[in-house]
């Protein structure tokens, strides 16, 4: 199995499939890289590289407090690690702040920016209790009953929820509660115009209250393309990976012919 050391403490586990332009995947609280288990089509055509967090999945967990900044940083020296020097970054619900910071810190190693269920603050209720609730269940050492939760709403095929479960539950109460309290206290907002990059936001067209969030983005940003996904909540890459997974080829095949992608 594949492991990048990036500190003394720290190994992060991660697999790459596929050749082309390089799309990495960052995944919420909890779930690791299994939420993208169906992503793995779009090896087909793109080099697609998945990852767990820190505490997460099979990465260790470390000796360091998360923050958004030290993930982000994690995610570089993971890609320098495997000899990537510049890939689309792609991130799911809370995964969109590590996937917003990397992209500010390191804009001339992001070729693009996909943010689903995104946002670049915390600043509404329902979204507010999703995340107190995650550190609540984290801190009463909860893990397992939140992976049962997160597996039953995050399956497409019924196979899917007892694998997702079981990835689900390795993850380490102390690190879902510090990346939760992380997301929380983020706020891209004020430089959201240092974006420079192609920007695909996607959303379920269910979950409404989640759509103001574009406006940020369209408001500051220079290259912002919003998709709505029919018929679905929040979990969209796993329950509409089809939907999801066409978007985000058709999305990267039309910048790589305007010559946005390297």
């Amino acid at each position: 199995m594949p492991y990048a050391t990036i500190e003394d403490s720290v190994s992060l586990y991660y697999r790459v499939e596929g050749e082309g332009v390089p799309i990495v995947f960052i995944h919420p609280p909890v779930l690791g890289y299994k939420v993208f288990k169906h992503q793995e089509k779009l090896a087909h055509s793109w080099q697609t590289i998945f990852y767990d967090l820190r505490g997460h999945g099979q990465s260790s967990r470390g000796n360091t407090s998360l923050s958004i900044d030290l993930l982000a940083n994690d995610l570089k020296k993971l890609l320098d690690k495997i000899g990537i020097s510049k890939a689309v970054i792609c991130g799911f619900s809370n995964g969109g702040t590590i996937a917003q910071e990397f992209a500010l810190l390191y804009p001339e190693h992001t070729s693009a920016l996909i943010l689903s269920g995104g946002y670049p603050k915390v600043d509404h209720l329902s979204l507010k209790s999703k995340v107190y609730f995650g550190m609540v269940m984290a801190k009463l050492r909860r893990i397992p009953t939140v992976a049962k939760m997160q597996a039953k709403t995050h399956k497409y095929f019924e196979r899917d929820e007892q694998e997702l479960f079981d990835y689900a539950k390795k993850a380490d109460g102390e690190k879902v509660y510090e990346y939760c309290k992380a997301g929380l206290h983020y706020n891209a907002t004020p430089f959201l115009h240092r974006l420079t990059m192609p920007i695909l936001l996607i959303y379920g067209d269910l979950e409404k209250t989640m759509h103001r969030h574009r406006k940020p983005y369209l408001k500051a940003a220079r290259n912002v393309e919003v998709i709505y996904v029919k018929g679905i909540s929040h979990e969209v890459p796993p329950k509409k990976f089809p939907e999801f997974n066409e978007i985000v080829h058709n999305f990267l095949q039309k910048n790589k012919q305007a010559g946005f992608l390297d």
